[in-house]
């Protein structure tokens, strides 16, 4: 039986993007106008453009500080939309977010004005990009085998050639991440590879998130999240690197040491089926996140419902279900 109350709201991060992502909610909220406007009035580019491929923009969506703002945008925009026409406050279980998508989860839970959100993620945007200019950092999926022999034999591979490479990303029980220095990654994907990893997607960025190598980078976010006077929150924030619901005195080293700890998705998503959550609603754009929740849950043996919201038939489903 699916409970209405335990509807919990999953947000996505960088990656998610693509071109003409939320052209449904175009004219249907009157707030992506008005958001997308403030979030170019502080870019001083036209942001749909970007995210519509005008005039030749579209190519900067691939560029970190304007994946996530873009993708932090169009998450605020469809969650409210849910919150005016479809959901109460009352029936939201908790936010999570899978990394850039906690500053979605944050704002939708009332931690941060939307102003105060897009500047934050504008300043780690910012950081990123340049740490994606001077980190010769990499990172990779890692697609077949489970948790505990991949960490098995990284720990054999620093054994053996003293290098660190780090698990970034728990995304399911078969889809995982590995991070690090860009020397130290290849000698790991070659090593892997020839003790039995079959599938290794290199990821296109150059940057180790997620990993101590971020330190500096985490340390220049925390200072700026600590200066930043937080609202009451009325939706719980659970947080899918620390593992728990945070406070509102937490939220700013929550987001700090985010940069530098292991997302771990599926110990999230596993505590929400643990407190028989069977109501997942993904707010914002592409699938990703629906498909790793549907594997977890079905490991799980879990009965769950997961609704979309990327296009507008995604939320005629949703709507159906809660009427």
């Amino acid at each position: 039986m699916i409970n209405k109350n335990k509807i919990v709201l999953i947000f996505p991060g960088q990656g998610s993007q693509y071109t003409g992502m939320g052209l449904d909610y175009l004219d249907l909220s009157h707030k992506f106008k008005d958001y997308f406007k403030l979030a170019s009035d502080i870019l001083k580019e036209d942001l749909t453009d970007i995210v519509f491929d005008k005039n030749g923009a579209g190519f900067k969506l691939e560029n970190t500080l304007y994946s996530q703002i873009s993708i932090f945008t169009l998450s605020a925009v469809i969650s409210d939309y849910l919150l005016d026409h479809y959901l109460k406050k009352d029936d939201i279980f908790a936010v999570t977010g899978h990394s850039l998508g906690d500053y979605s989860a944050l704002y939708t839970g009332g931690y941060f004005s939307f102003k105060q959100s897009l500047d934050l993620v504008k300043y780690r945007g910012n950081l990123m990009a340049e740490a994606n200019e001077k980190m010769d950092g990499m990172m990779a999926a890692i697609l077949g085998t489970d948790y505990n022999s991949l960490n098995d034999l990284l720990i054999k591979f620093k054994g053996r050639y003293k290098k660190e490479v780090y698990i970034a990303n728990y995304n399911d029980y078969s889809q995982i991440v590995i991070s690090g220095i860009r020397e130290n990654m290849e000698k790991a994907i070659e090593f892997l590879k020839e003790n039995g990893i079959k599938k290794v997607i290199p990821l296109k960025v150059r940057i180790a998130s997620h990993t101590p190598l971020m330190m500096k980078v985490s340390r220049m976010l925390g200072d700026y999240v600590k200066s930043i006077m937080l609202q009451e929150p009325f939706i719980n924030f659970y947080s899918s690197t620390s593992q728990g619901y945070c406070k509102k005195e937490e939220i700013w080293s929550v987001l700090k040491d985010q940069l530098t700890s292991q997302i771990n998705w599926v110990k999230t998503i596993e505590y929400f089926l643990n407190e028989d959550v069977n109501v997942f609603v993904e707010t914002g754009p592409s699938k990703v996140l629906s498909g790793l929740v549907k594997r977890i849950a079905d490991k799980n043996q879990k009965d769950i419902l997961i609704f979309n919201t990327d296009r507008l038939s995604d939320l005629n489903n949703l709507k159906n279900f809660l009427s």
